[in-house]
C-alpha cells in the first residue's frame, strides 16, 4: 500500500499492513505455525458465578416447552420490560442452534462470525427493571440469563463516560459490546482483531434492526472514555476491549437527542504502542498487537472532537452511472426481521444462476440507508460491486453510491474466476453472481479519528454487512461474509484504488439446492 505519509508508522496502519494475506505470507505461517491447535481453544463464552436472572422466552421464534415466559402486562411502547430486554438480546447474539461437532457441541448464534468464533461479548447495564436490579449484567447464552458484574446504578457514569450523549443519558438502557481477542486470534492470529471488529458490527446491527419492532432505536455510541468503561466491566483491554454502546431510546425521541461528534484518539507510532503493552500480554506476537492497537485506539477525557464531515461524492470521471434507485427491501405480509434473523444461516455454496438486479439493489439500499445515523464513521466506509451474473448489470467492478443509489462503472469483466483466487479458493465464491467489497482510505481515516479509526470502519463495515445479510435473505438471496482474502491483489484485479484498504468482503448468489 501507498501514500502513508504522514502516518506511516501509526499502529492502525502498521497493523493493517501487518495483517494482510498474500500467498506466499499463507504458505510460510502454516508451515511455520501449522493447524490451530484444539486444546488451546476457549469456550466462545464467559460464564459467571453468583446473582443470575433467567430470562422470559415469550415471543422468541424458539421458545422451548417448559422455559418461563413473561408474566403480567407488558411495559408500554418505548419502555422497557424483561421481556422485551430478552427479545433484543437473543435476536443480537442469542442461541439460535446447537450441532454436535467432532470437538464438541457448536453454538450458532443470530449474528454470524468468521470460523463460529464468537468473539463478542455481550453486557446490558440498566436502571432497574421489575425483576431486575441496577446493575450491569452479562448476557448468559448458554442458558438465557443475565449475569450480574456491576451491582450499582451504572447509568449516571456511562453518561458521563460518553461525554455526556444525550442517548446514553435518556437510555432505558445500554448494550455494551466488547471483542475478546483470543477467541479469533486463537484461529486467525494477528488478523483475528479485524474479525472480531466485524463480527461486533454484525451484533449491532442485528440489535440495531430488532429495536425498531419493540418501540427503540438503538443508538451507537463509538466516543467514550474506554478506561472508565473497562473499570465498569472488570476487564483488562488487552485481552477484551469495550468496543461500542447502544444506547436503547424511545424511538418518538430519538430525533430530539441528537448525534454527537465522534473524538479522536492519538495517532501512536507502532513501536510506542507496542512498548506500552509492555508486561501486560504474557503471550505470543498475535495478542501483542492486537493489545497495542486496541490500548492505543483508546479515549482519555480530554479527547478532542471531531468537527462534521464534509460531504463526499463520487466524481464518475466521464464513467457509465447505472441508475440503481430503489425501494429497501421491506418486511411484509407476516415476516418480519425477526424471523429472518431466526432462521438465518450463511449460504456456503451457491449454483450458477443469475440474481435478479431489483432485488439486489432493494438490499443496496436497505443495507446503505441515506443519511445513515447508525453508522459510527459513515463518510469513510466505500464500497465495491463485482457484478459476475447479475440481470441487467455487466459484469465488472463498480462503486456503489449510496446518496443518489446509483452504480459507477470502473472496469468491465468477467471477474468471477479472480474472485475464487482472491478469495483463498473458499467454496462461497466458486459459483458467486455478485460481491460486495468494502473499503477504506485508512490515511484519512487516522487522520481523522487517530487510531481509533481501525475500530470504527470494521464495525461499520460489520454492521452494513449484517443489514445486508438480512436483506438479501429476504429476497431469497443467498450471501455470506468473508474476511479472509488476498488483500493487496485484491485492489490490482478489482481495479481498486491502491491507497484503499479493503476491510470485507460479502459474498452473493443463488443458493445450492440443498443449502
Amino acid at each position: 500500500m501507498t501514500g502513508l505519509a504522514p502516518f506511516e508508522s501509526s499502529i492502525a496502519e502498521h497493523y493493517h499492513e501487518e495483517t494482510k494475506y498474500s500467498e506466499e505470507g499463507l504458505r510460510r505461517d502454516a508451515l511455520r505455525f501449522g493447524p490451530p491447535d484444539p486444546a488451546r481453544r476457549i469456550p466462545p463464552y464467559k460464564q459467571f458465578d453468583g446473582l443470575r436472572v433467567m430470562l422470559p422466552t415469550e415471543g422468541l421464534p424458539l421458545q422451548r416447552r417448559g422455559e418461563p415466559t413473561a408474566a403480567g402486562e407488558h411495559a408500554p411502547p418505548g419502555r422497557l420490560d424483561l421481556a422485551k430486554l430478552s427479545r433484543l438480546l437473543w435476536l443480537a447474539n442469542g442461541c439460535t442452534r446447537m450441532e454436535e461437532q467432532e470437538w464438541g457441541m457448536q453454538i450458532l448464534r443470530a449474528a454470524p462470525s468468521a470460523g463460529g468464533m464468537y468473539p463478542t461479548e455481550v453486557y446490558v447495564a440498566v436502571r432497574g427493571l421489575p425483576g431486575l436490579s441496577a446493575g450491569i449484567y452479562d448476557y448468559q447464552i448458554l442458558d438465557h440469563s443475565l449475569a450480574l458484574v456491576h451491582a450499582a446504578d451504572p447509568m449516571v457514569q456511562l453518561h458521563g463516560a460518553s461525554f455526556g450523549h444525550p442517548a446514553v443519558g435518556a437510555a432505558e438502557a445500554v448494550v455494551i459490546l466488547t471483542g475478546e481477542w483470543y477467541r479469533s486470534s486463537w484461529r486467525y492470529r494477528e488478523r483475528g482483531y479485524r474479525r472480531a471488529l466485524l463480527d461486533t458490527g454484525h451484533v449491532l446491527g442485528n440489535l440495531v434492526e430488532v429495536a425498531g419492532g419493540e418501540g427503540f432505536e438503538a443508538v451507537a455510541v463509538a466516543s467514550f472514555r474506554d478506561e472508565v468503561v473497562e473499570k465498569m466491566l472488570g476487564v483488562d483491554a488487552a485481552t477484551e476491549g469495550p468496543l461500542v454502546l447502544a444506547a436503547l431510546v424511545d424511538a418518538s425521541r430519538a430525533a430530539e437527542l441528537q448525534r454527537v461528534p465522534q473524538r479522536r484518539s492519538p495517532v501512536t507510532e507502532w513501536h510506542r504502542a507496542m512498548k506500552d503493552v509492555g508486561d501486560r500480554v504474557d503471550a505470543d506476537a498475535a495478542e501483542r498487537i492486537i493489545a497495542a492497537l486496541q490500548l492505543a485506539g483508546r479515549l482519555a477525557q480530554t479527547a478532542e472532537a471531531v468537527p462534521p464531515a464534509e460531504p463526499v461524492t463520487n466524481d464518475p470521471q466521464g464513467a457509465t452511472i447505472v441508475d440503481a434507485a430503489s425501494p429497501p427491501t421491506s418486511w411484509s405480509g407476516g415476516a418480519t426481521v425477526a424471523t429472518t434473523i431466526a432462521a438465518r444461516r450463511s449460504t456456503r455454496n451457491f449454483r450458477r444462476e443469475a440474481v435478479p438486479r431489483a432485488a439486489l439493489l432493494r438490499a443496496l439500499a436497505h443495507a446503505y440507508p441515506h443519511p445513515a445515523p447508525h453508522l459510527c464513521a459513515p463518510e469513510l466506509l466505500e464500497t465495491y460491486l463485482v457484478a459476475v451474473d447479475v440481470d441487467g448489470v455487466s459484469p465488472g467492478t463498480y462503486v456503489y453510491d449510496a446518496s443518489p443509489r446509483r452504480l459507477i462503472e470502473r472496469s468491465l469483466g468477467d471477474y468471477g474466476n479472480s474472485l475464487l483466487h482472491l478469495g483463498l479458493a473458499q467454496e462461497i465464491f466458486e459459483d458467486a453472481a455478485a460481491a460486495l467489497i468494502h473499503a477504506v482510505d485508512l490515511t484519512r481515516a487516522v487522520a481523522r479519528y487517530g487510531d481509533r479509526a481501525y475500530r470504527l470502519v470494521h464495525l461499520d463495515a460489520g454492521h452494513v454487512g449484517e443489514r445486508l445479510n438480512l436483506a438479501l435473505l429476504r429476497e431469497g438471496l443467498g450471501v455470506s461474509g468473508c474476511g479472509g482474502y488476498i488483500d493487496d491483489e485484491m485492489n490490482r484485479v478489482l481495479k481498486i484504488p491502491e491507497s484503499r484498504a479493503v476491510v470485507y468482503i460479502t459474498a452473493i448468489g443463488t443458493p445450492a439446492l440443498d443449502q
